[in-house]
């Protein structure tokens, strides 16, 4: 319930503190006195896009401030719970802040973006009439009023949640088979690197040996050739080195004779003829060796280019090929296996389906059945409060499963019996709109427990016997929740349970719109008013006393 409203420095409004009680509060005053006013403040403290245009002459912002007393079973208690912005379980004050430059929004004293303010004003207060805050337009209000109304607001929550669950898993079996397919095509590439690897199987050190055998292979005659001379310069023939060594170790034994000293040079010979053999032994073992290997130098020049093939290819140094071998094998190995988690979220999927749609059908079942007992109660309250022969419709149009059932949900009016439906942004003025929004509060009143709820001139358009049951109709709303209404109709005034009177007028030179709540006394004098004629006699204030009395 809103308990307070604080307005300062709004449009020419310079300061006024409206105390609210339950029931119903209605507001009147001249054409022009600025009734609409409180609830261009109310839509502006509840998340409406404001401007500097709304701060008073002369100062320097313009602030509401509202404070709503919050029941038990308020959705705003659980709402402000959940963002942690409770500072009294039982209060909740909303604070707006228009500069030049920008405005802020605070919750609790909590600053808040705008989106939050608008989010919690749906669940504190609801304005009907002509108003940008016309909840009734949207499509999706006019569903949670048809579910209202059929009991199935838990299956409505039921549905979205495993619509949700639904989604959730096949964004989940989606992404999951992407990924399955990008691993089924690496898988592939990897595989074909893998033949090729297999087909060179390269080997740890074989490049390097591959290396060396070529150079070797490729200069195998010439090693030949050139080991056999050396043998042949080193131990073969009158020429040779050892028989010029023995030649020179015979002439320095009989010159040892006559020199003693010499003898160590012999020493030195022998060693010299020693190591030579073993050097001619050494070059016959290589030379050897050289022409028992097979000379196949194609068929290695054949090995070494699929190395130097394959490692370009792969922008990698030749002798790593073998360590990148295994790399892709255990690649290769990684990328198998996701058969199984994709088969287990399909059934998942195929299940929460069927859930799904059980759910829907029995949603969709109450929508259907609650669907024209709605339309049929609606059209028989708009009649009474002045519509005449308007019918409304609650249309239900097949749609794919989501969160909002099979079907959508649409309010059409057909202004006259011959006419036909139409929706209501294109059928509705803003009076009509307001007392078509009153009679489905009326309709819904056992069932719907709403917010607060704001009527801007719903009686726009009527008067006489209508007039009188349209302020019934608010009187009657009011038992179960709190209303306030703009009026200009005496029927619809004398119906309420506090009367607050607008005024303009001049102060220190200044036009300034006043607010003040009526006692009995003062509100005969302004039904007396509202009744007409250009001064108050005392048979419009006998008809005022008897309009109060009811």
């Amino acid at each position: 319930m809103l308990s307070e409203l604080l307005i300062r420095s709004f449009v020419v409004i310079d300061e006024l503190r409206i105390p609210l009680g339950p029931g119903l509060s209605v507001v009147t005053g001249e054409t022009g006195a600025g009734k609409s006013l409180l609830v261009d403040a109310l839509g502006l403290v509840l998340g409406s896009r404001a401007d500097a245009g709304v701060i008073r002459t002369g100062a320097d912002t313009a602030e509401v401030t509202a404070t709503f007393d919050l029941a038990l079973e308020s959705p705003a208690r659980a709402w402000l719970a959940e963002r942690d912005l409770t500072a009294d379980a039982d209060q909740c004050i909303v604070r707006r802040v228009v500069a030049p430059d920008r405005s802020r929004a605070f919750i609790n004293a909590t600053p808040v973006p705008l989106q939050l303010l608008r989010e919690l004003g749906e669940r504190l207060l609801d304005l009907h009439g002509q108003h940008e805050h016309q909840a009734l337009m949207r499509k999706d209000v006019q569903r949670d009023l048809l579910d209202a109304y059929a009991g199935a607001e838990g299956e409505a929550r039921a549905l979205a949640g495993a619509v949700a669950a639904l989604q959730s898993a096949r964004g989940r079996h989606r992404a999951l088979q992407e990924a399955a397919e990008q691993r089924a095509a690496r898988a592939s590439l990897v595989r074909y690197q893998l033949d090729e690897f297999e087909a060179l199987h390269p080997q740890v050190g074989e490049w390097q040996e591959l290396n060396a055998t070529e150079r070797r292979l490729a200069h195998a005659q010439e090693l030949i050739s050139g080991i056999s001379d050396l043998v042949t310069l080193l131990s073969e023939g009158e020429d040779a080195l050892s028989a010029a060594l023995e030649k020179a170790m015979n002439s320095l034994r009989h010159l040892t004779r006559h020199e003693p000293r010499l003898a160590e040079v012999e020493g030195l010979l022998e060693s010299a003829g020693v190591e030579i053999s073993e050097a001619v032994i050494a070059l016959n073992r290589i030379g050897g060796g050289l022409e028992s290997e097979p000379l196949d130098l194609s068929a290695l020049e054949s090995r070494v280019a699929r190395w130097h093939d394959l490692a370009r290819k792969h922008h990698t140094p030749a002798e790593e090929l073998p360590t990148l071998w295994a790399r892709l094998a255990a690649e290769y190995e990684s990328l198998q296996g996701d058969e199984d988690a994709v088969a287990k979220l399909a059934q998942e999927i195929a299940q929460r389906e069927h859930e799904a749609m059980d759910l829907a059908a029995v949603l969709s079942a109450k929508r259907h059945a609650a669907a024209p007992a709605l339309a049929q109660a609606v059209t028989a309250e708009m009649g009474r409060l002045g519509l005449g022969s308007a019918r409304l419709q609650a249309a239900l149009t097949p749609e794919e499963l989501s969160v909002n059932g099979c079907e959508g949900v649409e309010f059409l009016v057909s202004p006259t019996p011959d006419a036909s439906f139409k929706p209501l942004a294109r059928i509705a003025s803003g009076g009509e709109l307001s007392r078509i929004s009153l009679a489905l509060q009326v309709v819904l009143a056992d069932v719907c427990a709403g917010p607060t709820l704001v009527f801007d001139e719903v009686d726009v358009g009527i008067g006489g016997a209508v007039a009188e049951i349209v302020g019934l109709r608010l009187h009657e709303l009011s038992k179960t929740r709190q209303v306030l209404c703009i009026t200009h109709l005496p029927q619809v005034a004398a119906q309420g349970d506090t009367h607050l009177l607008v005024e303009k007028g001049q102060t220190a030179g200044r036009t300034i719109s006043s607010v003040e709540i009526l006692t009995q006394a003062r509100r005969i004098e302004e039904i007396a008013r509202m009744l007409g004629g250009i001064a108050v006699s005392a048979r419009t204030r006998a008809l005022a006393r008897d309009m109060l009395r009811g």
